[in-house]
């Protein structure tokens, strides 16, 4: 089976279909597959150091930072960049409609971002099977659009969430993971970060990207925090050089408590393992890793995500008592403090968060929607192989 998968710009749209892609391959050892991506997004990065085949096109975003869609066109400061970027579209959109074309897949998938946009329309103006992957509560702008011409809408959320989608076309997935979340081992862990095996460990995680607010406000805690707690505290590129230099600042009786990396990769499973308390954004990437490993959890969503889709998920997860939220607005270093100090303190709160977002776990998504793909691949060749007996019978 031939297959292209698309989906980009950051590590949450790129993380699921490489888990997806894993299961195909485990099911079918033969299975080709084509990753369009976009060379501004991170999968130019990481996709060619995987040996999956990856080419290029262009792509563009439409910038939202007003919740009036009038005002979000007419907005002097991206007005400009949102022409240009639907030029950038335009061409993206061409140029995906040759390469499928030219691959001539038996089924597209798409994960979402902007990158996937122009080859989810390809596709579908090619008449080739559209399967699509919608990981948040609210669907992003790309899902949107392409939900009306896909055949099949996988979900990470209930389905009554998604009333704008037909029924028929909706599954319920779940958020495909990565197999190796599941083999972290803490003993690796305190080995590899220099634990203390009695402290109560915190990991901190601010998304792909990082988050400034985060890691001003832990920053701001941490001579407090270290006195009980020892920290794994992965910041993201962009702040780590001040972080680091404020870290040496530190007192010498608790400065080894803390242990701060711009980026985990290999290492996060290990760290996820070993962690008491995980504080991060809402992303649903890491909610979904979370849920799987049953780890209880502060939620911090990004206001300004699109759509509030972050906000969305962590209210979800707070309202079933399946993580404690945390609004930007509201979040000082004090008050951070003592809420990690309250679950400390409070055994049976602690349980609870990861017993309930445990409940939400779906290790079996990348399983769930890779049958979906090989379903939707697998009628197209038989229909395929249908209509060209059909013409040569006509032929004779």
């Amino acid at each position: 089976m031939r297959i292209i998968v698309s989906g980009g710009g950051t590590g949450g749209h790129i993380s699921p279909v490489l888990a997806v892609i894993g299961e195909l391959q485990k099911k079918d050892s033969s299975v080709e597959v084509l990753y369009i991506g976009s060379s501004e997004g991170l999968e130019s990065k990481i996709i060619p150091q995987t040996g999956i085949k990856f080419v290029e096109i262009h792509s563009g975003k439409f910038r939202r930072y007003h919740k009036n869609k009038i005002l979000n066109i007419i907005d002097p400061t991206t007005i400009y960049k949102n022409f240009v970027d639907l030029i950038k579209f335009s061409r993206g959109y061409f140029e995906a409609k040759e390469i499928i074309s030219e691959y001539d897949p038996d089924v597209v998938f798409c994960k979402g971002g902007y990158v996937s946009f122009p080859v989810g329309l390809a596709a579908s103006s090619l008449k080739y099977p559209l399967v699509i992957h919608e990981s948040d509560s609210i669907m992003g702008m790309a899902n949107k659009a392409l939900a009306k011409r896909a055949d099949k809408v996988c979900v990470s959320y209930p389905l009554k969430n998604f009333t704008d989608v037909p029924k028929d076309k909706l599954v319920y997935s779940g958020n495909p993971v990565r197999g190796d979340i599941f083999e972290g081992d803490r003993g690796k862990a305190v080995e590899e970060f220099s634990l203390v095996r009695t402290l109560p460990t915190l990991l901190i995680i601010g998304g792909s990207q990082g988050s400034l607010v985060i890691n001003q406000v832990v920053s701001e805690a941490l001579r407090s925090l270290l006195k009980r707690y020892q920290i794994i505290h992965v910041s993201g590129e962009r702040d780590y050089d001040w972080l680091s230099f404020q870290a040496g600042k530190l007192p010498e009786d608790v400065k080894a408590n803390y242990h701060l990396y711009n980026f985990l990769s290999g290492s996060l499973k290990h760290a996820y393992k070993v962690s008491d308390l995980v504080i991060s954004r809402a992303g649903n990437n890491v909610i979904s890793e979370l849920a799987v490993l049953g780890k209880p959890t502060i939620l911090i969503p990004l206001q300004s995500s699109a759509n509030d889709h972050q906000v969305s998920n962590a209210k979800i997860l707070s309202r079933m008592g399946a993580a404690m939220l945390v609004k930007q607005d509201s979040l000082t270093a004090q008050s951070l403090e003592r809420k990690i100090n309250y679950l400390f303190d409070n055994k049976e709160e602690l349980d609870g968060l990861a017993r309930k977002i445990s409940e939400l776990s779906a290790p079996e998504a990348s399983k769930i929607v890779a049958d979906i793909i090989n379903e939707e691949g697998n009628k197209f060749i038989q229909e395929t192989s249908y209509e060209e007996n059909e013409n040569k019978s006509e032929e004779k």
